[in-house]
């Protein structure tokens, strides 16, 4: 009886194996997964951005001081993704390990992430960087000058989608294309070559986002929040960057009664099923192009007399992967990005007493 009884077990357990590896199989080599791993730059020997900086100092000191591109093989989030995923053996062999990464931060070898050649393509091949000029980056102006271009890397469907977004803009409809607004020379005159962001510039959203309409009848505070943005949710990109309003309701003394926030992000399902990589969105709350989102806040009634004043913040959290935007866990947290104090609330109650 034992003795079949372990037959019976033995082939389950093979058939259970035969089950994982073929999982395994489908997953490694799904379509899904390929893209992810499909790099989205010319490949070729790079020179490096410093000797472009001998005839563009200007350009490549506002690529290294500004943009997210400079850091993006090389930033603490990026090196914690790429360093969590090595330990999980598994999905690290399913995902294609970090060369998913480098499909669209830039190569490994260089090391400089989104530099110069990433997008204007590899000089090492030529002879000169004069013949480089000629034979590569004169005739690719024309093709980085096209809007699709930052879609290879700033599109994944269902997941990194703020070229689709743009393409359903009022931007769009104007003719106004990402390079138009991310590279042109806003008001402090660096024109950034290569997208900024909220990590490395705190105030990017300025006069973007607006906090109106705002209202207490008690127990409720009513607002409307607003993204002045024509091309874009905010924040875009991926699920690590989330926007967040804080609400503080202070006594007259200062004291903090009641705190209560809402975030504004898109939550995945990041883990790949029977090999297919479902990019599940399971929530979307990013403000969409030119919204204005009516929101409520509930303050407990028994605290409702004591309240006297409230606090509303608005800042900037970068969450890895793996805690599905869970604040808690921020790598990153910035600045108030705007604050607004409403001083001397009353409550009708209240106040006929």
């Amino acid at each position: 009886m034992l003795k079949k009884f372990l037959s019976i077990l033995a082939v389950i357990l093979v058939l259970l194996l035969g089950a994982f590896a073929a999982w395994l199989y489908s997953a490694k080599n799904s379509d899904e997964v390929a893209f992810l791993n499909e790099v989205r730059y010319e490949a070729g020997p790079h020179v490096g951005a410093k000797l472009c900086s001998t005839c563009h100092l200007e350009i490549y000191q506002q690529w290294s001081n500004h943009s997210r591109h400079a850091v993006s093989t090389i930033a603490n989030s990026v090196r914690s993704v790429i360093d969590n995923l090595k330990q999980h053996t598994i999905l690290n062999y399913v995902l294609g390990g970090e060369d998913m990464c480098y499909a669209c931060h830039g190569p490994k070898a260089a090391n400089e992430g989104v530099n110069c050649e990433t997008c204007h393509g590899p000089a090492g091949v030529f002879a000169s960087i004069e013949e480089a000029h000629e034979q590569k980056f004169k005739p690719r102006m024309k093709s980085l000058k096209d809007e699709a271009f930052c879609a290879s890397c700033h599109e994944i469907p269902g997941f990194v989608t703020p070229f689709s977004d743009w393409q359903n803009s009022v931007a769009a409809s104007n003719g106004m294309t990402c390079q138009s607004c991310h590279m042109s020379a806003p008001k402090d005159g660096v024109s950034y070559h290569g997208f900024d962001s909220f990590v490395l510039n705190e105030q990017i959203y300025e006069n973007d986002l607006e906090l109106n309409d705002i209202r207490l009848d008690f127990p409720y505070l009513f607002l409307t929040i607003e993204n002045h943005l024509t091309g874009h949710s905010i924040p875009a990109g991926g699920p690590t960057r989330i926007l967040a309003l804080e609400v503080t309701f202070l006594d007259l003394e200062g004291n903090v009664i009641h705190r209560d926030m809402k975030t504004f992000a898109k939550y995945h399902n990041l883990i790949p099923v029977l090999g297919f990589w479902p990019n599940e969105i399971i929530a979307d709350t990013t403000l969409k192009s030119l919204e204005r989102r009516p929101l409520s806040f509930l303050l407990p009634s028994a605290l409702t007399a004591e309240a006297y004043s409230v606090e509303l913040i608005l800042r900037f959290y970068e969450v890895a992967d793996e805690h599905a935007g869970n604040i808690k866990k921020a790598r990153y947290v910035s600045k108030p990005v705007l604050q607004k104090r409403i001083i001397g609330l009353s409550r009708p109650d209240r106040d006929a007493g």
